[in-house]
């Protein structure tokens, strides 16, 4: 994945936006600015790769350990993240409410996505992702920034979200998911719950262990849709004999 320069990437947000009546912005980033009438802490990062070996479509942000947060802890003021995908002009923001609780919690926070559900964006499409953990990530095209900012108030919904205080959610390897299907299972204790048995060539009972595993999230899923998830990740396996 290509990155841009810090400024460059400004530049392009700001341009976005810039036809909009009475939207302002501040220098520096993260950065304030104020858009219908609303103030805003934006922090703009390009997207990169996050090199898991085993799932080498994740991409993140990461947020360094920054005196420059200082003022937005004390600030009572929505602090957006947006993650950059230079390659597909496309944007990724995770959950304002969660996000400033996180910052400087370790010297690297990092925030995910993929870059599949990156490159499949419509114009005027407002896509929602959900991490394994239940919490939900928006995407769009960046030229669709004005259209985000209309519909924020309504794009996370606490109710949706089942994260506890004590969990370092974003540190770990997450799968995202749409409401109706799983494209790929990333989840460890799903992993080592199927891997013994596609190792003994057992891939129907796999199925069976992962559609009621995942019930409650994939109702429409098929015997169909899940049999050609497994089988593709049992073909992908090197075991030893």
């Amino acid at each position: 994945m290509r990155n841009i320069l810090a400024k460059e990437l400004k530049i392009k947000f700001v341009e976005t936006l810039s036809g909009i009546d009475g939207f302002s912005y501040e220098d520096g980033n993260p950065f304030l600015i104020k858009i219908y009438d609303k103030p805003f802490f934006i922090f703009l990062k390009n997207l990169s790769p996050a090199y898991f070996k085993n799932s080498p479509d994740v991409t993140r942000v990461q947020l360094p350990f920054s005196d420059h947060f200082d003022k937005i802890f004390k600030a009572n003021i929505p602090f957006i993240i947006l993650g950059y995908d230079v390659d597909n002009d496309t944007v990724v923001c995770w959950n304002p409410s969660k996000i400033k609780e996180r910052l400087n919690a370790k010297s690297n926070v990092s925030l995910y996505s993929r870059n599949s559900l990156q490159s499949d964006i419509k114009k005027d499409e407002i896509k929602t992702g959900f991490l394994s953990n239940g919490e939900k990530i928006i995407l769009f095209r960046r030229e669709d920034l004005q259209l985000f900012f209309e519909k924020l108030p309504a794009l996370f919904d606490d109710s949706q979200m089942v994260i506890k205080d004590n969990e370092d959610v974003v540190s770990e390897l997450i799968e995202i998911y749409f409401p109706d299907k799983l494209y790929e299972i990333t989840d460890i204790q799903v992993l080592n719950l199927i891997n013994p048995l596609l190792e003994k060539n057992r891939v129907l009972e796999a199925v069976e262990i992962c559609t009621k595993y995942y019930q409650d999230k994939f109702k429409k899923m098929s015997f169909k849709d899940w049999f050609a998830l497994i089988n593709n990740i049992y073909k992908k396996q090197d075991f030893d004999n």
